[in-house]
């Protein structure tokens, strides 16, 4: 969690998903996904997936990448739930925006959110 000068947790603009981290994990130490895919013993189709987003970091995926790569599987965890939390902010802050909610409330309600 990262705090402003106020002491209010800030969000990223753009939340990363772990796929992403995946990805660059990958393309450092030069291994294919069809390779990570074959070591974890699951479909290559999951790994693309799971690196475009479309899927998410479960604890069995998270143990099997922790394996695989020396990775902790909770950072794997720990990252999949930042994304869901600064998904939903996002969403929050839209819909709020939206439905025209008045700024000083906005705050309130985001607040709540990020708790």
């Amino acid at each position: 969690m990262t705090l402003s000068s106020l002491g209010e947790e800030i969000f990223p603009a753009h939340p990363t998903h772990p796929g992403e981290m995946l990805a660059d994990e990958l393309e450092a130490r030069n291994i294919t996904q069809k390779h990570l895919a074959e070591l974890l013993g699951i479909s290559a189709t999951f790994i693309s997936e799971l690196i475009r987003g479309k899927k998410s970091v479960s604890v069995a995926m998270a143990l099997k990448l922790e394996q695989a790569l020396q990775i902790d599987a909770s950072f794997w965890l720990n990252a999949q739930r930042n994304y869901n939390r600064d998904m939903v902010y996002h969403k929050a802050k839209r819909e709020m925006k939206r439905l025209n909610v008045p700024e000083a409330r906005q705050k309130e309600l985001l607040k709540a959110v990020a708790s």
